[in-house]
């Protein structure tokens, strides 16, 4: 059976006892029991994680959930006995084939996903695509998953200061007057143009016509359609404007997107049962002098073009690069990765402990070698790093190739597969399954929902900041690592990681000037192919170095032995540096 773990507090006043959750968790319990409403219901045992301290904490009806919380009641004994609950933040989602999932929309994506309802799964919207990609990718799960969850933990604790309109109810005021955007706006636009018209008198739309000239409005947060986006931004909402009812008459579009769902949705109904209001909403007081801040007009759910279009955000001249990489000189560093290492000396018999390795990879024979050799590097890394009982995490696992070979050259560790998309790790599932191993633990999570403890990090190309959230995982806990970043383009600043990223570094560079090298050293090619030009890719090599450098300090000044150097071959890839680090202090 499915299980769905949230987090609650417990406290007692005069002699009542009084149920609080997190936000997360009470998203994660407002899907099930709007899924549970349904006639078809897939079971799912809900299970409450005791917590002893709770931030921004919302209060439950505890009449609708006494018999429930007696019976599936887990202490805090009994959630430290258990791995997946000390390692990753709740609410969490167990599927009955041990696959852990945590992250609030993509677990009530799977609460939903799981159901036999077909109406029910229609929630997830064209091909169930509605708020699957993470939180780091896409600035409209983002918002849902991170912004406006933060919002209400923070008016939870303290309110709303000063009248002070927040920029996220903003934010989605604006986003429900952009154009609708879906994957079949021009057909929806016809039928609608010629609804009631005779043949003769049919408008002709073409794909061509920009979409502000469709006459397509939202009705919902996703355009026409109720999605789980609304499903989840309801009772967040909801608690924003129940600090301030009169605020909700300064929105007309969110006002009527209210009515919406409060007409077609029982979405108020189990926002009552649940949720020990503190105040009714009251749309019709005289709204009171607040202050709206301004913010740039957008779209919130189209994909974050600083994740995906990098090169549309930077743009580098060579006086610039020149100008930037100036700067270090003043640290009289000598940028190398020339370190000598025997990580990839040793190879593996692919036959003999992986036979599958070929048909999973599903790749042309010479990117496939090249792909071996990459993972021998990795393995030998990380086999020199551990010991036995280890934890082990592949950060960014994707199908699993580097973490099933570490399962299996070290069968007395835990190895932890650590991925955030679930038709990736269902198949990584699958492949350990097949080579009947028994010493894997599955997440789908961000890594930044991982909180658990480990002894050694690895990541095999982490996507550009993703490498640095690694390491910060690895020097949180003190934890070794063997990591070979990737796409020193895309390296964007997040609100818990700066660049530069050492403290040598940022005395003479800023982070303008730093992400100008970053930029430059995607330009590293492979010596010798059609697309390199010589200067362009030793210059490209040297920015790799660069950045690495600074990761590289940055450990050492946390407190590690870290060595930079390239794997063997170099050739088996562009991106060939890797960092290897174990903590001394």
């Amino acid at each position: 059976m499915d299980q769905l773990y949230v987090e609650i507090e417990l406290s007692t006043e005069h002699e009542e006892t009084i149920i609080y959750t997190t936000v997360p968790s009470f998203l994660a319990l407002y899907t099930y029991r709007y899924a549970y409403k349904h006639k078809e219901f897939q079971n799912i045992k809900i299970n409450f994680v005791a917590s002893k301290i709770i931030t921004g904490k919302i209060r439950l009806r505890s009449s609708h959930l006494k018999q429930e919380l007696t019976e599936q009641h887990i202490t805090c004994r009994e959630a430290a006995t258990l791995p997946a609950l000390k390692d990753l933040r709740l609410p969490i989602f167990e599927r009955q084939d041990k696959l852990f999932i945590a992250g609030t929309c993509a677990v009530c994506r799977e609460i939903i996903a799981r159901q036999p309802n077909e109406e029910l799964r229609e929630l997830l919207g064209f091909k169930a695509s509605c708020l699957l990609a993470p939180a780091e990718a896409s600035i409209w799960t983002r918002y849902c998953e991170v912004d406006v969850v933060n919002l209400v933990s923070q008016l939870q604790l303290q309110g709303l200061n000063n009248q002070e309109v927040p920029v996220e109810v903003v934010r989605f005021e604006q986003h429900m007057n952009q154009p609708v955007r879906m994957h079949n706006i021009y057909k929806l636009a016809r039928e609608q143009a010629n609804q009631g018209l005779k043949r003769k008198e049919r408008v002709l739309i073409e794909c061509s016509t920009p979409k502000e000239q469709l006459l397509i409005e939202h009705r919902f947060a996703e355009g026409i359609s109720f999605t789980i986006a609304d499903l989840i931004l309801y009772p967040l909402l909801s608690l924003v404007f129940e600090h301030c009812p009169q605020m909700l008459l300064h929105f007309p579009l969110t006002n009527t997107w209210f009515a919406e769902l409060h007409s077609h949705t029982h979405c108020r109904r189990i926002l009552h049962e649940l949720y020990a209001s503190r105040q009714h909403l009251c749309n019709d007081a005289v709204a009171p002098p607040l202050s709206i801040p301004d913010c740039e007009e957008s779209s919130l759910y189209k994909a974050d073009p600083k994740r995906y279009r990098p090169r549309n955000r930077i743009y580098t001249s060579q006086s610039e690069v020149d100008a930037a990489l100036a700067k270090l000189t003043p640290l009289q560093i000598k940028f190398s990765a020339d370190s000598e290492h025997s990580y990839g000396e040793e190879l593996i018999d692919w036959q003999l402990i992986e036979p599958s390795h070929a048909k999973s990879s599903a790749l042309p024979a010479q990117r496939l070698a090249r792909k071996r050799q990459q993972l021998e590097n990795m393995a030998n890394a990380v086999v020199s790093l551990a010991q036995p009982g280890d934890r082990i995490i592949d950060f960014c696992s994707g199908t699993g190739h580097l973490a099933i070979l570490l399962a299996l050259k070290l069968p007395q560790c835990t190895v932890i597969v650590l991925e955030n998309k679930a038709f990736s790790l269902v198949h990584a599932q699958k492949r350990a399954t097949e080579l009947k191993l028994s010493n894997c633990l599955f997440y789908q999570s961000n890594i930044d929902y991982f909180i658990g403890r480990f002894e050694v990090g690895t990541s095999l190309h982490a996507c550009g900041t993703a490498t640095d959230i690694v390491l910060q995982q690895c020097r949180r806990v003190n934890a070794s690592f063997a990591c070979c970043p990737c796409c020193y383009g895309s390296l964007q600043p997040m609100p818990h990681i700066a660049y530069p990223l050492s403290a040598r570094f940022r005395e003479v560079i800023d982070t303008k000037d730093y992400l100008y090298i970053a930029h430059t050293a995607d330009q590293a090619h492979e010596l010798g192919t059609t697309n390199c030009k010589p200067e362009i890719t030793q210059q490209g090599l040297h920015c790799m170095c660069i950045v690495d450098t600074d990761r590289k300090l940055q450990a050492e000044e946390a407190g590690y032995q870290v060595i930079l150097t390239r794997l063997k071959p170099e050739q088996c890839t562009p991106k060939n540096h890797l960092l290897v680090g174990r903590y001394t202090r």
